[in-house]
């Protein structure tokens, strides 16, 4: 009897490839992975960094077309869902994407989805940009879980370390980390995929049917410690400047300043939980990320 199949879409995103990665790692004896794209370009690329992995390449799915989104969910069991933002068609089509996907996937008799949504949803009024792009996916999984008996799990990301590297890259050129003055348990999105694997190479889908988990990291970070840990890796000494929100208003897009402002003036709004130690057992620090990522520094 053959393994299960798991769809990976988009197999490119940082969470779909950190996914594919931990389950060829630690899990190859459970499921098949398909990894699934928009276009052959993102496959090739995916294609050097796992190029001895038995992973089966499915090109050509655009969530913008439905009619071409079967062959990503054809003959498999479990999917992953990774939201999908493409800056050139802009954020209001977010959920409309999210929601041919889902379609398809119910569609194609897929029995457990796997889900990466956002915090954001916990604040949808005042929040609304961001939030709007993830709360109609939850729903529907919600409504297919009634109508047809679909199971299925929700990976809450938090805010994402991956974010934070422009403006530390230039804190190491100034000796100056300029940013928000917010707290916040930044997650590294590997983390999230690593939790999406988790959950579906599980003995026991039930165990995580159902469930909202939220993605963060093991501690709560001022501007002030992430100055902190910068200076500790790059051996200097980077002091932390608070940007007040007049100014970062007139450089960051409407959603994301929406999201910021409220971060502001509510310190403690991005879930901080152990779900992702408790799925994985590991939880990647910011110092650790950092040194992971070096060469973004450069």
């Amino acid at each position: 009897m053959s393994l299960p199949l798991v769809s990976i879409f988009t197999a490119n995103s940082n969470s779909g490839s950190a996914c594919i990665g931990e389950i060829k790692k630690k899990y190859s004896n459970k499921v098949r992975v398909r990894g699934v794209f928009r276009s052959e370009e993102k496959a090739n690329a995916f294609r050097k960094s796992f190029q001895d992995a038995d992973i089966e390449i499915v090109v050509g799915c655009d969530a913008d077309r439905p009619e071409t989104l079967d062959k990503a969910f054809q003959g498999c069991r479990y999917a992953l869902i990774v939201t999908p933002h493409d800056p050139n068609r802009g954020l209001q089509d977010d959920a409309r994407l999210a929601k041919n996907m889902i379609e398809s996937a119910v569609a194609n008799n897929v029995e457990y989805i796997v889900l990466v949504a956002s915090w954001t949803v916990h604040f949808p009024q005042k929040i609304s940009m961001l939030s709007s792009r993830f709360k109609p996916s939850e729903i529907l999984l919600e409504k297919y879980e009634k109508e047809k008996g679909l199971k299925w799990t929700v990976l809450r990301g938090g805010v994402f370390m991956e974010n934070t590297i422009p403006n530390l890259a230039q804190a190491v050129k100034t000796s100056v980390y300029q940013f928000p003055d917010i707290l916040c348990p930044y997650v590294d999105t590997k983390d999230i995929g690593r939790s999406a694997a988790v959950c579906l190479t599980s003995s026991n889908i039930e165990e995580h049917h159902g469930k909202f988990y939220e993605m963060n990291g093991p501690e709560q970070l001022t501007g002030q410690r992430l100055a902190e840990i910068c200076s500790k890796v790059f051996n200097k000494n980077i002091k932390y400047q608070p940007v007040p929100k007049e100014i970062f208003k007139k450089f960051m897009p409407e959603a994301v300043y929406q999201v910021f402002e409220f971060m502001v003036e509510n310190r403690h709004c991005v879930p901080f939980t152990n779900d992702v130690r408790e799925l994985t057992g590991q939880s990647s620090s910011y110092e650790n990320f950092i040194r992971d990522h070096l060469n973004e520094f450069e």
